[in-house]
């Protein structure tokens, strides 16, 4: 039996063909989530009319049968649709700043805040969409908004969806995934007209609907709750940290309990997670690239150097210098880096820095170690706010590509955690959960069997 698993990221949609029955990854596709070319500084836009298209396009081109779909993916976000699910404009995505936008000498998050008493982060759905409401910014003719992977499941399963999973929907914002109910004074404030339409609550493991051929499609679970279910098969004795585009710390909970720097969110499983998030982690590690690369470029160019640069060279170039100052001088003073280059989700105002200069460190290999220890800190410091909710946790599993492509982010997490680091031995942690939830709610496999097969994945090399 072959169960698909879609993971709609914000740099890459991912698609992974899961064999139940062997518990290998079978086949694997990929394409790039595109941005939409805009000149609006808080605009954070990306092609939702494409993702549909790529999405189509990889399944097609998978031969073996396909017995369930799962979906997963970047969340906050919102796309405007008609009444039919069509798009009609682009994904607002997760790092969009229009609540931030100067509005009549305030801002959209704070107007809100002042009318019901709770404060959006930027990029939060309901957040983004009072804004482009005040700014007269909603598409004509838009009868709901729904996030990028209830539009997918929606497209797959030929009508839109009326109701998401608690993790997709706690991600709009003013949901209490406690109560499991939504805060009705900020859904007034915000959603002041029938249209367009908001999303109700489906029960875990619902299916929205079948493809033309059939095929269940399970209601889309969020990223960090389908990685946390696909990879760890023992969730009160690890922890997640997702290293993307930002980053993640996730502790799961039995009780709603959470500290007020990090987030309560629901999880598919009875029982929480709770998550400390940051705004940039590998893309604050793209931040320190693109530095390398217009110095190099720039002195290419002064030297009338044909010189063709490759993305790949630079990290490589980055590794390297990194790994001669631990092999000559590990000791030596390092620099520390805030990499809240974006601000975070409580200060959107806060900003990086660079400390601990001295004359002998300021260079390229020391500036690459300090980002990583900076990435890493940064959610290594939720251990404090936890307390001893973190005490019976033994092991860091590791989900995010850039983990896998570069050990020094695996010394750096050896460092600040000082606790076991597991890395799975395949890609696509999310995709594999989203593909093992499809599997349940298409009823390929009972929830009972998820662990033991979570357990086979990691034995495979």
């Amino acid at each position: 039996m072959f169960a698909a698993g879609i993971d709609i990221g914000t740099t890459n949609l991912e698609l992974s063909l899961v064999s139940l029955d062997s518990c290998r990854i079978v086949e694997r596709r990929s394409a790039p989530v595109k941005r939409v070319a805009t000149c609006d500084p808080y605009a954070f836009l990306q092609d939702a009319a494409g993702v549909l298209e790529s999405v189509e396009e990889m399944l097609a081109s998978i031969k073996q049968p396909i017995g369930s779909i799962g979906i997963t993916g970047q969340v906050h976000g919102i796309v405007y649709t008609d009444d039919n699910g069509k798009p009609l404009s682009p994904l607002y995505g997760w790092l969009d700043r229009h609540g931030t936008e100067d509005f009549r000498g305030s801002t959209p998050q704070k107007i809100l805040a002042e009318k019901t008493g709770v404060t959006l982060p930027a990029g939060y759905g309901l957040l983004t969409h009072y804004a482009n409401r005040l700014f007269h910014r909603v598409p004509e003719g838009a009868a709901r908004f729904t996030g990028i992977n209830e539009l997918v499941a929606g497209f797959l399963a030929r009508k839109p969806l009326d109701a998401a999973d608690a993790s997709d929907l706690a991600c709009f914002g003013g949901f209490d995934p406690a109560a499991e109910t939504q805060n009705t004074r900020l859904l007034e404030e915000v959603m002041p007209s029938p249209l367009p339409k908001f999303l109700g609550l489906a029960k875990p493991f619902s299916l929205a609907g079948t493809t033309r051929s059939s095929i269940p499609v399970a209601v889309p679970v969020g990223d960090n709750q389908t990685a946390f279910f696909g990879l760890l098969s023992k969730p009160e004795e690890s922890c997640l940290v997702s290293i993307g585009t930002s980053g993640q710390i996730s502790v799961y909970s039995k009780t709603p309990s959470c500290p007020n720097t990090m987030e309560l969110r629901p999880f598919i499983m009875p029982g929480y997670l709770q998550v400390g998030a940051t705004l940039c982690a590998g893309k604050a590690y793209e931040v320190l690239a693109s530095l390398f690369r217009e110095a190099i470029s720039r002195y290419a160019a002064s030297a009338k150097l044909p010189l063709d640069i490759d993305d790949g060279a630079i990290f490589d170039m980055m590794k390297g210098a990194a790994r001669e100052i631990l092999k000559e001088n590990p000791g030596a003073a390092s620099l520390v880096f805030d990499t809240a280059i974006n601000g975070t989700r409580r200060d959107n105002a806060r900003r990086g820095s660079i400390a601990n200069i001295t004359l002998d460190n300021f260079n390229v290999g020391n500036l690459v170690l300090g980002g990583i220890d900076g990435i890493v800190r940064e959610l290594a410091d939720f251990r404090k706010d936890l307390g001893p909710a973190f005490d019976p946790i033994k092991s860091v599993v590791v989900a995010g590509s850039a983990v896998r492509k570069n050990d020094l982010f695996i010394r750096a997490l050896e460092r600040q955690f000082d606790l076991e680091i597991k890395i799975p031995p395949f890609d696509g942690g999310a995709a594999l959960g989203a593909a093992l939830i499809g599997a349940v709610a298409g009823k390929l496999i009972a929830l009972g069997e998820c662990p033991a097969i979570i357990e086979r994945f990691w034995e495979k090399d």
